[in-house]
């Protein structure tokens, strides 16, 4: 009987290095389907600065505020490719059945999350 438990044990314990090792192995990948990190800070700007035309500066404090340190963060690692984001993002708000603002809701938190977990970015907003 100790040595099923046993085998258990090992099994689980290797299922567990695997998936712990393969998580390491694995790309990076990019929010909304860029092709780079470039890419995915000029989608990124592009959704922080649409939605900054949208509101045009009359939104809560806080928000214009998060907005401002947003396009700040992401200009700085756009690269040669600005535009490339508003392509993309006018793309995605084309597509049928898209609602342009819940796609900019999501979006800006999907980009401020990724700012701080993978960029260790702290948002002065935030404080």
């Amino acid at each position: 009987m100790q040595w099923i438990v046993t085998g258990f044990v090992l099994i689980a314990l290797a299922l567990f290095a695997t998936v712990w090792w393969q998580g390491f192995a694995a790309p990076a990948g990019h929010l909304y389907g860029a092709d780079s990190a470039e890419g995915e800070a000029a989608y990124c700007l592009a959704v922080a600065e649409r939605i900054s035309e949208i509101t045009g500066g009359r939104g809560d404090a806080r928000l214009e505020a998060h907005l401002d340190d947003q396009v700040a963060f992401w200009r700085a690692r756009v690269g040669q490719r600005p535009s490339a984001g508003r392509v993309a993002l006018a793309r995605d708000s084309a597509a049928p059945g898209v609602n342009e603002g819940s796609l900019l809701h999501l979006a800006v938190q999907d980009c401020a999350l990724r700012a701080v977990s993978f960029y260790g970015h702290r948002f002065a907003s935030f404080n």
